[in-house]
């Protein structure tokens, strides 16, 4: 069995994983830091802070890495995997996540492309295409064992973002954001 969580970075994925697989007795991958050992970059992204996955060696190293196991996949490159029993896709208040990824530090380019990311519902949308039946877990202000037995219990959420004014707002400021590193790179 493949189980597949995913999210925005700040959601919790590896925690959930962790835990998950530990209950299951699966194995655990935990996609970005599997794929950076085995070197399936192309390159470092210096202005993103990330590297550039070589989505052809991936998806070999990945398939070969999940054939004939049960396993719990943490990745945020749902389109990474070639199939799946689950998917999980957790999702954060966007105002919440925001305040997590400048606690990590991250640079303001890459905190707004992810929390714009949560906000427009990027991944899930992404697992939708590539898998069909996903399920949302809205894992705000929960406890990562509540997020386990929502999983485990099948109990999904809807999760929308836009009919938030105040979330409208941020994703107005934070496109500000983007633009702004958009208009440098161009001016160059």
């Amino acid at each position: 069995m493949i189980i597949i969580i995913t999210g925005t970075p700040g959601s919790g994925k590896s925690t959930i994983v962790d835990l998950l697989s530990k209950k299951l007795g699966f194995e655990k991958l935990h996609v970005s830091s599997f794929l950076i050992q085995n070197k399936a970059f192309s390159e470092y992204d210096e202005l993103r802070q990330s590297y550039v996955i070589d989505e052809e060696k991936a998806f070999q190293l990945i398939d070969s890495f999940i054939k004939d196991k049960n396993v719990v996949i943490e990745t945020i490159y749902p389109s990474l995997i070639s199939h799946a029993d689950k998917v999980i896709v957790l999702r954060k208040d966007p105002r919440v996540l925001y305040t997590e990824l400048k606690r990590r530090g991250w640079g303001e380019l890459k905190i707004a492309e992810n929390v714009m990311a949560e906000i427009l519902g990027v991944i899930s949308g992404e697992a939708k295409e590539y898998f069909g039946n996903i399920c949302e877990i809205n894992v705000t202000n929960k406890k990562p064992e509540e997020v386990v037995e929502q999983i485990l219990s099948n109990n999904c959420d809807n999760v929308d973002w836009l009919n938030i004014e105040e979330i409208q707002d941020l994703l107005i400021s934070l496109d500000k954001v983007i633009s702004s590193y958009e208009d440098s790179i161009s001016d160059e």
